[in-house]
């Protein structure tokens, strides 16, 4: 029987936990279901596997909803990843939303979207960066056939837009013009596990640590980070650690094979991690490293800083005028220079200003990103009735 106090949000997601490869779109609705579940009624439709895997998750039962800790949850195998079986989903849950967070997937957001049309329900999708510049850039032809379909046919005409910034409402309303109802309710972070005392005790001088934390994909740039730090001059022990699932095999291979150690400068792939061995990876770190060509969040980047960790990201996230701020450095990927230079400027930094940049870090996602508004926002988007 339906709650009469609680509204029941379906979520419709092409991967969801136990899994963690496809990265942060599993984040953003894992946080917000936690932040929202006492004033929401949570059901959460996934598939059976994790990102590129081929076998469902051991321990999980398939193809059968049940309860975890107040959260309702379904993973369906591919016996039943088809538009009936999702159809029939919905219409067993009658949702008063249905909230999706992918532009282009077919099982967990075209075939949400053609049910919900045809039975009034209210739909809030999120499009997690994809409709930015660079990345409608990949795939460029297939994408924009779609979306040129897609709006002849008034697709998603009705539906309620999730921005998580500014800048992501704007690529919203150049796609689907002004009058897109869109939302503005950025990403709820994950809480600080770590005391800024203990993080600080992690650094030390004598050499210099950095990191990447991302799916290894084109959009990432992770060959663009590899061939600057190669262009730094070392005058002590660097290392490149790489954490990450192997999205795209053919990117990966045009330049794994610079993952070695050249002098002073050892570069490791260290393979995937669960997001509860995050907090001390990030901590035991110098700084992120990020030239990615596109995010509209960016939850490595907030993480990081969540856990003290400075970073060196591209401008092409909301995150813009970060060494004003003294949280690393953004910078325009247009002239490769400007990586390298970063870069140099980290390696070159006395401790007692790195030190300064790790205060920083710490106390701009405490004081900044993690805010009792961005909950409220968050909550306002299923809340509210338009």
């Amino acid at each position: 029987m339906k709650s009469m106090y609680k509204k029941r949000i379906l979520i419709c997601i092409d991967w969801y936990e136990p899994g963690f490869k496809a990265g942060g779109p599993i984040r953003s609705v894992a946080n917000i279901v936690s932040a929202l579940k006492d004033d929401f009624e949570f059901y959460i439709l996934t598939s059976a596997y994790d990102l590129g895997e081929t076998e469902p998750y051991p321990d999980v039962i398939v193809n059968e909803w049940f309860d975890q800790d107040g959260l309702f949850l379904k993973y369906l195998d591919k016996k039943l990843l088809s538009q009936g079986a999702i159809k029939r989903n919905i219409l067993e849950i009658a949702p008063d939303v249905i909230y999706l967070n992918s532009l282009f997937s077919k099982n967990f957001t075209l075939f949400p979207l053609m049910t919900a049309r045809r039975n009034g329900i209210k739909v809030v999708l999120a499009p997690r960066g994809m409709l930015g510049a660079g990345a409608l850039e990949l795939k460029k032809g297939k994408k924009k056939s779609f979306l040129l379909v897609s709006k002849i046919l008034g697709v998603y005409k009705k539906v309620k837009w999730h921005a998580s910034t500014q800048e992501e409402l704007e690529e919203i309303k150049t796609v689907f013009g002004k009058k897109a109802n869109v939302t503005i309710a950025q990403n709820i972070p994950v809480g600080q596990k770590l005391k800024l005392e203990t993080i600080l005790d992690t650094k030390r001088t004598g050499n210099v640590r950095f990191i990447f934390v991302s799916r290894i994909a084109v959009k990432k740039n992770l060959h663009l980070a590899i061939m600057a730090l190669k262009q730094v001059k070392l005058n002590i022990p660097c290392t490149f650690d790489i954490y990450g699932n192997i999205e795209d095999e053919d990117y990966w291979n045009t330049f794994k094979d610079e993952i070695t150690k050249e002098g002073m400068l050892e570069i490791s792939y260290k393979g995937v991690v669960s997001p509860s061995q995050l907090p001390e990876i990030y901590a035991n770190a110098d700084y992120l490293v990020l030239p990615t060509k596109h995010e509209n969040y960016g939850h490595a980047i907030v993480e990081a800083w969540s856990n003290g960790c400075p970073v060196i990201i591209s401008r092409n996230t909301p995150w813009k005028n970060l060494n004003v701020q003294n949280l690393g450095w953004d910078v325009d990927l247009k002239n490769f220079d400007n990586l390298v230079n970063a870069l140099q400027e980290a390696v070159d930094l006395d401790f007692t200003s790195y030190v300064a940049q790790c205060t920083a870090s710490y106390n701009y996602f405490r004081d900044v990103i993690s805010d009792a508004e961005v909950i409220e926002a968050n909550r306002k988007l299923f809340a509210d009735e338009n």
